[in-house]
């Protein structure tokens, strides 16, 4: 729908008219269009064949907007309508506003196939800074015209609310008008740096488990249930850092803090943290990717969709660990 109001508020600024914007801006874009439609073409049968309504609705429309106005600006003279003094100047008004409004659906079309404008996708922290980020610049570098929000968070933001675009987590939505697909897999192991498995020792089975320290999150605090990785693997784990932050344990992991759970893109070609117990201890988690229905065909959207699913098969290896 076209806004009347912010239109003529760019008229008035350029000086186009005075007293008659507020006027026009509480009017029916319909009633306007069609006594644009007469003025053209100088009677209401011709307006109504170009809109596809009968006389009796063009006739009805047109007097509306006089009413709506006080003041007339037709006068019949044989067959045909003349305009008013009045009639004139409104009809230039209306015809700028009409070349605004074809502007601004031609700037649409064009950034939809041009695919210009802002995408935001939402993802774990973890995912986001370790393997999606490093990523992005080969999707801007594909699409010069698109700009990428990229929102790394602990909580899943709201796609019903338009809070992201698209998402992508480890929980899969079973509620709201959404379409949900399986974007790729990722494993998780346990990581240990050198110098802290110089000291303590390289557990050979998960009975060793038990004489080493490690780092989790802090549970009460945890938003998904599905990254409590650690009782997984170890009954009852001595637990000597915890953090609410994925990449804050990865930190502490790579400082000598203790044992953690990582995901393998976390680690893959970061030297610095050992892999423990590869063959024993080998999570492998889903990765859902989430958008609303009514976005998903969205040309930048598509993009952005198409991009993550192609670099999640293009790197499985990376996202598996192997």
């Amino acid at each position: 729908m076209l806004d009347i109001g912010a239109i003529l508020h760019v008229f008035a600024q350029q000086g186009s008219f005075v007293a008659m914007g507020p006027a026009l801006a509480n009017l029916d874009w319909t009633n306007l269009r069609t006594f644009l439609e007469v003025a053209q073409r100088g009677s209401a049968v011709g307006a109504a064949d170009r809109l596809g309504v009968d006389v009796t609705t063009v006739r009805r429309r047109l007097a509306l907007l006089q009413a709506s106005l006080g003041m007339a600006l037709l006068f019949k003279t044989g067959r045909s309508l003349q305009l008013t003094v009045e009639g004139e100047r409104i009809r230039g008004i209306i015809s700028q506003m009409a070349d605004l409004s074809r502007e601004i659906s031609r700037d649409a079309t064009d950034a939809a196939r041009d695919m210009v404008g802002v995408v935001r996708i939402s993802t774990m922290e973890g995912f986001g800074s370790f393997f999606l980020a490093p990523r992005l610049n080969e999707f801007v570098g594909r699409h010069p015209k698109l700009a990428v929000e990229l929102v790394a968070s602990q909580t899943i933001l709201n796609l019903s609310e338009r809070e992201a675009d698209l998402s992508l987590n480890m929980v899969r939505p079973h509620h709201g008008r959404l379409m949900v697909r399986r974007a790729g897999y990722f494993g998780v192991g346990l990581y240990g740096s050198r110098d802290y498995l110089r000291k303590v020792g390289h557990p050979r089975d998960r009975s060793e488990l038990s004489h080493h320290e490690f780092i989790t999150y802090v549970d009460e605090l945890i938003s998904v249930p599905h990254v409590r990785w650690l009782p997984d693997i170890a009954d009852r784990p001595r637990i000597r850092l915890t953090c609410t932050s994925l990449v804050g344990q990865f930190e502490a992991a790579l400082a000598g803090a203790g044992l953690a759970m990582l995901p393998h893109f976390m680690t893959y070609g970061r030297a610095g943290l050992v892999r423990v117990m590869p063959s024993e201890v080998n999570l492998v988690r889903d990765w859902w990717l989430v958008v609303h229905q009514d976005l998903q065909s969205v040309p930048r959207i598509r993009a952005a969709i198409d991009f993550v699913v192609e670099i999640m098969r293009r790197d499985q290896s990376v996202l598996l660990g192997s």
